[in-house]
């Protein structure tokens, strides 16, 4: 099964991007472990675990927790442990030695729009994809790093545009599993299955085309999800990850050259922030590793 891993101003200086992706990033709810920005966020693979120090479940998740930090963090990923409980300084410091946890700790840090919903309940971990875009939410820690990993997978890669739709070996359409991709041309084949949805609602279609016909009616909603996720993926990412969101655009453009006409304004514009956030990476990176040293 393939995992898909599921009009903004546009900032001219990627040092006035204004971030509002995740809150609580402070100094006043950090605990311990490497202090964050938004920007230390942005096209990275996220996991939040939510905790307490009044949760015996939770505790006993750290040391796993630390063991999923220090076997995936020199990859694009960023774990960070979200006390859920109140301020409670003494008592976090207390498990953060006696775990050695290294990863960031922070109070009630957490998205800006609000996470998925735990039930009420901790421990409960969710994970972001490198687009902002929530891929698990739950309490298995298995399922989440595993998450982690085909979300991993999916950086640099550009979006399917069937999602998880899963093609049977004898499917007519098995093919389009590899040509309904972002980037590539989407517009023919997407009119050849609205024909087939058609044929297949005719007295005169037979069994076979009627079959045909509801499957393409299932990839043709597929493909209208991923447009739409795809679409807001851009409009969040143009604030937090411009190179990323300029990618979409040029896929996005080039499967649905007629829809992707409302973004050729700012393309330029985008370009440039584009270039100034990678050149502000590049040179915090720089000045981390001189303060190393």
């Amino acid at each position: 099964m393939k995992k898909l891993i599921l009009a903004a101003t546009v900032f001219a200086s990627v040092l006035s991007l204004k971030a509002d992706m995740w809150r609580g990033l402070t100094d006043e709810n950090h605990y311990s472990g490497p202090k964050l920005t938004e920007e230390d966020l942005a096209g990275k693979v996220v996991m939040i675990d939510e905790w307490g120090v009044n949760c015996g479940p939770c505790k006993r998740l750290l040391p796993q927790m630390q063991k999923y930090w220090t076997a995936f963090k020199s990859k694009e990923f960023v774990l960070i442990g979200s006390h859920r409980q109140g301020r409670a300084p003494e008592a976090v410091a207390a498990l953060v030695k006696a775990n050695g946890l290294t990863y960031p700790i922070y109070d009630n840090v957490g998205l800006a729009g609000g996470e998925p919903s735990n039930g009420g309940g901790i421990p409960f971990i969710y994970v972001v994809n490198h687009r902002g875009r929530v891929v698990y939410a739950g309490r298995s820690d298995r399922e989440a790093i595993e998450a982690a990993q085909n979300a991993f997978i999916s950086i640099g890669q550009l979006p399917s545009l069937t999602g998880d739709m899963v093609f049977g070996k004898k499917s007519p359409h098995k093919a389009l599993e590899k040509q309904l991709v972002l980037g590539k041309p989407a517009a023919s084949i997407v009119k050849r299955l609205e024909d087939e949805v058609k044929r297949a609602g005719s007295k005169a279609a037979n069994p076979g085309q009627k079959a045909a016909g509801a499957e393409a009616a299932e990839i043709l909603r597929a493909v209208a999800a991923a447009k739409a996720e795809i679409k807001s993926d851009i409009e969040r990412l143009k604030k937090t990850n411009p190179p990323e969101a300029l990618k979409l655009i040029k896929g996005f453009s080039a499967s649905f050259p007629a829809e992707g006409k409302e973004y050729k304004e700012e393309i330029r514009e985008l370009t440039v922030a584009a270039k100034e956030y990678v050149a502000a990476q590049k040179a915090k990176a720089a000045e981390a590793k001189k303060a190393k040293k």
